[in-house]
């Protein structure tokens, strides 16, 4: 597996863990109060410090493991990168069209910022599993 294979599984890894714990969490206290009085913006803020942290003590271990593949791309690395993020990002747009939706029809703060940030992980989300099974098949 290559250095780029490993660190797109450790992002989809790490992604799912920060992001799934937040929309739990979320979601749970979502449930117990009412949407205008849930306030978000601090923990969705504040998420980013563990994401951050975890994506670089991940990579500077998968570097440490394999000095030598550690930044080096080549050209099938770069047509991988490129499909996944072009599925991605038709994710993205997808979501973000939602998102506008549920503003242009009065929807909650609240479920607009889930919706947009929702989006944003789910089209990570999705160029990384791309990226996974284009490096499975041999592309």
């Amino acid at each position: 597996m290559t250095f780029q294979a490993k660190s797109t599984f450790a992002m989809l890894g790490i992604l799912t863990a920060v992001y799934g714990w937040y929309f739990i969490t979320m979601f749970a206290t979502a449930g117990r109060t009412p949407v205008s009085e849930v306030v978000y913006q601090p923990l969705m803020i504040l998420v980013t410090i563990p994401l951050i942290l975890l994506t670089i003590v991940v990579h500077a271990a998968i570097a440490i493991a394999a000095p030598g593949e550690a930044g080096v791309t080549d050209e099938r690395d770069r047509l991988i990168a490129l499909r996944g993020e072009g599925l991605g990002g038709l994710v993205l747009a997808a979501g973000v069209f939602g998102g506008l939706v549920l503003a242009m029809f009065g929807g909650q703060p609240f479920w607009i910022a889930h919706a947009l940030l929702g989006a944003l992980v789910l089209a990570e989300m999705t160029a990384a599993a791309t990226k996974l099974v284009l490096y499975r098949r041999g592309f």
